[in-house]
């Protein structure tokens, strides 16, 4: 079975949060996003600074609970990336923001930086973080699986941690030269215009509690 290209992925990705503030890694994950969905005012693409985009998304997280508790935050991480900053597995599961979503894009290699190995291979991710405390976390591998995850997240009460398992593969892009504090400003503006938000509900459909899916497997996620 073939793996999942990462555009591909992306594409995705982009369809199923079109109004929700998207967290992007750096490197060919934010080149390729742009190419497939534009520049886009809920993106805010995190450069240079790897192992900081699941922070970063955990502060915007934070700060959006409260005004808007049905908002999801959507992070779009590499897993060399997130083994460079791992320790914030362990802060989300201790702050537990309901509201965010971790979408990691795991090819096993520093791809920007001639394809080294990276470590995550030999760690199981989706255990890590409900080993720290998340609500839920599993890994997907095919198409449907990604579909189905998707779904799944935009309706159960996180944290939550999906690891997406992609090819190598890359496509034709344009370098993105974008000065960062231009980034930060547009995706700013953007989160003050948005109309201040509904109370959260207490339904916490497909949460993961004592008796539900704290799996690894969307399977269920019809």
């Amino acid at each position: 079975m073939a793996a999942l290209d990462r555009v591909d992925v992306l594409r995705q990705i982009d369809a199923a949060f079109p109004e929700s503030p998207v967290i992007l890694t750096l490197g060919g994950t934010a080149r390729e996003m742009l190419a497939v969905a534009g520049r886009r005012p809920n993106h805010l693409v995190n450069l240079d600074a790897m192992g900081q985009t699941v922070g970063i998304g955990l502060g915007i997280a934070l700060g959006r609970a409260e005004g808007r508790p049905d908002e999801k935050v959507v992070v779009v991480e590499g897993d060399g990336s997130l083994l460079m900053g791992l320790s914030v597995l362990s802060t989300i599961g201790h702050l537990r923001p309901a509201n965010l979503v971790v979408l990691i894009l795991d090819n096993g290699v520093y791809l920007a930086t001639g394809g080294q190995p990276t470590a995550a291979a030999d760690m199981d991710m989706p255990a890590v973080a409900l080993a720290c405390g998340w609500a839920a976390a599993w890994t997907v591998t095919t198409a449907d699986e990604l579909t189905a995850a998707l779904v799944r997240t935009a309706a159960t009460l996180g944290p939550v941690l999906v690891r997406i398992m992609i090819s190598t593969r890359q496509i034709p892009t344009s370098f993105f030269l974008e000065d960062p504090v231009i980034l930060a400003e547009d995706f700013r503006r953007w989160l003050r215009a948005l109309p201040h938000g509904h109370a959260a509900t207490d339904q916490q459909p497909g949460h993961a509690g004592p008796d539900g899916p704290r799996d690894r497997s969307p399977a269920d996620a019809e």
